[in-house]
């Protein structure tokens, strides 16, 4: 399963929606809270072993899904 699978699984799980539009601002549309997001880097911390920082923690690398991805693409590598 790839990075963008695991991560759009999670989304999906956590909001009951599917995201079909990587590039769709997920705050904007009311998918994810504040909340949410607690949840989801506790989620990419543990399954892609990264450590996520405050500088990490804003609406490029964690508002939409394209984000999300390079921002877990970048920490691994």
């Amino acid at each position: 399963m790839t990075v963008r699978e695991q991560i759009s699984d999670y989304i999906r799980e956590l909001t009951h929606e599917p995201v079909t539009d990587p590039s769709l601002n997920l705050f904007e549309a009311g998918l994810l809270t504040s909340l949410d997001v607690l949840d989801l880097i506790s989620f990419l911390e543990e399954t892609f072993r990264v450590s996520i920082s405050e500088d990490d923690v804003n609406m490029e690398s964690l508002g939409t899904m394209n984000g999300v991805v390079s921002l877990v693409e970048r920490l691994r590598s």
